[in-house]
């Protein structure tokens, strides 16, 4: 299938409405994950399950910015394992991010590290699960109307639960937009 974004803000839309959303409220990745039957562990939790603290200390203390979270698949089953030593906000965009990818039904035929240890995407794939990520986390929508309201940063941060830099990715366009309504219809733009 090819994804546009009109599509794929349509099932945002979709999977937003079955947990009871409307276009401005704001969204638990995990209660999607849930409702999924998509389990979601901590990279701390792997523990139990066998992980070394030379590997849980790499991920969260050495080089805690080299991983954040996977979509991992386990026989028809889907997991998330993410990293836990990030900042909740960072968290939450990392879990949208891998329901992007179920949810866009991205196969999983590629490798997650190559021959050189470096990790292998596929650009058009990640370029997809983070528009759907924003998607989720703050609708089109919502993101409309705050632009046109003057919102800034730290306040869509704050009412959405993501980082001021993720509300800026998501608010930037909107924002030219609002700006340029301004100027055309002689209203006053709102503050930026």
């Amino acid at each position: 299938m090819r994804w546009t974004q009109a599509l794929m803000r349509e099932v945002a839309q979709e999977e937003r409405a079955e947990l009871g959303l409307g276009a401005t409220d704001p969204f638990d990745p995990y209660a999607l994950s849930q409702a999924h039957g998509i389990d979601v562990y901590t990279l701390s939790s792997l523990s139990e399950f066998g992980i070394g603290p030379e590997v849980l200390s790499h991920f969260t203390v050495h080089n805690s910015s080299a991983w954040s979270a996977a979509l991992v698949p386990l026989g028809l089953a889907r997991v998330i394992i993410e990293n836990d030593s990030h900042a909740l906000v960072r968290r939450r965009s990392n879990i949208a991010h891998e329901l992007g990818h179920h949810l866009l039904e991205h196969p999983f035929d590629n490798v997650i590290l190559g021959e050189d240890h470096k990790r292998q995407f596929n650009e058009q794939q990640e370029k997809q699960a983070t528009f759907m990520a924003g998607e989720l986390l703050i609708p089109l929508a919502a993101v409309e109307r705050m632009a046109f309201d003057g919102w800034d940063n730290a306040r869509v941060a704050a009412a959405y639960g993501v980082s001021e830099q993720f509300a800026q990715m998501q608010m930037k366009g909107q924002r030219v937009r609002a700006q340029r309504a301004a100027q055309k219809y002689g209203f006053r733009a709102p503050a930026t």
